[in-house]
């Protein structure tokens, strides 16, 4: 506990300038908290934790967990525990997930207590005060969103058993050195009802800040995004269904669609030109078309995220490409010729590895954003603003989710919608039951590849997975390996649990009888 929770760091000593398009400027510590634009550099300080919990190894490694995935020839074991399900209590990626997002949270109890502080110091004005509600509605989304990161990843699903060990609840910032009073493990429902508790108080203190396309800050939308998807994979389905629809139909979101494209017109070519254009842009160049929110990154100021792409494209200053993962040939085969997403996020390329070379088809989803690069760099380093909520996983948290309540009507109505957005000259037959359900568990892979969401998804639905067929077995390390290429991960293995940090049982002597099984 002392190593990984109550470090007493940058929270105090570190926070940025009072706007985000500047990087950490000086510092603050609780002495210092005597105004509103003090208050503002510990915010601000608040949205690069956000950032850093939604890019880099975090999102990507979830992805090369799971079945979307073949490590490539000259993968050079980057990824290589992950995706060999080999980690150890000692692993890298738990200790800093759960490090980052216990920091997250000791920064908005810091936040919320300075602030606490410095409303009895002063006279506030009316504007100040609802400046101020902002601040404590952000402190507790951040709250919320960083107990969840940790309860999907080092706890069993709410759906499985909800009296299960959960994480550990710290609600205030009082750094000490005394073990005896750190809190030991609570249960999957209460680290549920503590994230929905500061999601609810998110929501109300930011009721009045209104949704706009592509927001860099959180607004009432954001937070009603967050709790739909914490609904959905608590099992709370018409709660999920409520949230998600209310944003869909509002229509403040509208998707990139094909729906409206008229085949039969002379200018049909430069209607689906146009429609693919503005589809590219989503990534290319960070449009921030169907994102609920978009977080601020920008080179000029040195202020750019870490990329969540885990090695998909690779290419080199002599354009040869080299990734260090390559798609299963099943992957390929879900998109249709119709689907804008296989047109636009995947491409073929000849790829070479030193002796070895061969065709395949690689994900390009993630081309990289050149206004957040050095413009002297020949190559993407595939970096791009980070989009925590995107409309389309909406369509698609409430399509599962009147799904699972059995509303195939409505299920069926937010699951057309998206592939009738994203299939040219789409017609379709409804479907319900089991077909349904498995349609929609399809089209969250196709429309979220890459984004983090794979091996929670397969966590929750107690399925495990089964590697496939490769694209292209010369060109991939371990082919016909059960390690690797056809890899067959049972639910029940016990790494769909991470370990808690071995710096953290040797620290807290209320968890050290509370490691997850297997470690």
């Amino acid at each position: 506990m002392k190593k990984l929770i109550f470090t007493l760091l940058s929270v105090i000593l570190l926070a940025t300038s009072c706007s985000l398009e500047k990087m950490p400027s000086g510092v603050v510590n609780s002495n210092d908290v005597q105004s509103i634009d003090d208050v503002a550099k510990l915010r601000n300080y608040l949205y690069i934790r956000l950032r850093g919990m939604y890019s880099g190894s975090y999102i990507y490694s979830g992805e090369l967990m799971s079945d979307l995935f073949h490590a490539s020839a000259g993968y050079g074991n980057r990824g290589g525990v992950h995706h060999k399900w080999q980690w150890t209590s000692t692993e890298s990626l738990a200790e800093g997930l759960w490090g980052h997002a216990y920091f997250t949270n000791a920064s908005a109890n810091f936040l919320i207590q300075e602030m606490d502080k410095l409303a009895e110091k002063i006279e506030l004005t009316d504007a100040e005060k609802a400046q101020m509600d902002m601040y404590y509605g952000e402190a507790y989304f951040m709250k919320a969103a960083a107990m969840f990161e940790l309860v999907k990843m080092f706890a069993e699903p709410y759906t499985k058993n909800p009296q299960a060990l959960g994480v550990m609840l710290v609600d205030t910032y009082n750094p000490t050195s005394d073990d005896s009073t750190y809190p030991g493990r609570s249960t999957v429902a209460e680290t549920y009802e503590f994230i929905e508790k500061y999601l609810g108080m998110a929501a109300t203190k930011l009721a009045s800040v209104a949704g706009a396309k592509a927001s860099m800050f959180l607004t009432t939308d954001a937070v009603t995004a967050m709790q739909a998807r914490v609904a959905l994979y608590k099992g709370d389905y018409q709660t999920a269904a409520t949230k998600a629809a209310s944003l869909v139909d509002g229509g403040k979101y509208p998707l990139i669609s094909f729906e409206n494209v008229d085949l039969t017109a002379a200018n049909a070519q430069e209607q689906v030109s146009a429609v693919v254009e503005d589809f590219s842009e989503l990534w290319t160049n960070d449009s921030g078309e169907e994102c609920i929110m978009q977080l601020y990154a920008d080179y000029a100021v040195s202020s750019v995220p870490s990329s969540i792409d885990g090695g998909y494209v690779s290419m080199n200053a002599n354009g040869i490409y080299a990734p260090d993962y390559i798609p299963e040939q099943w992957i390929i085969d879900m998109y249709s010729g119709e689907d804008i997403r296989g047109a636009v996020w995947f491409e073929e390329h000849t790829l070479t590895y030193q002796s070895l070379t061969g065709k395949a088809v690689i994900l390009t989803k993630f081309p990289g954003n050149r206004s957040l690069q050095d413009p002297t760099v020949t190559t993407s380093s595939h970096i791009q603003k980070i989009k925590p909520f995107r409309i389309a996983e909406q369509y698609l948290i409430a399509a599962e989710a009147y799904s699972a309540l059995g509303n195939d009507e409505a299920a069926y109505n937010y699951y057309s919608k998206l592939v009738a957005a994203r299939t040219l000259g789409f017609q379709g037959k409804a479907i319900a039951g089991d077909v349904l359900k498995k349609a929609i568990k399809d089209e969250r892979v196709k429309e979220l590849i890459g984004e983090g969401f794979r091996f929670y998804d397969l966590k929750r639905y107690g399925e495990g997975f089964v590697r496939s067929a490769a694209q292209n077995t010369d060109i991939i390390t371990g082919a016909g390996s059960e390690l690797t290429e056809l890899m067959n991960c049972s639910a029940s293995n016990f790494r769909w649990l991470w370990p808690i940090p071995q710096a953290e049982i040797d620290s807290n002597p209320q968890i050290s009888e509370q490691q997850n099984p297997g470690y």
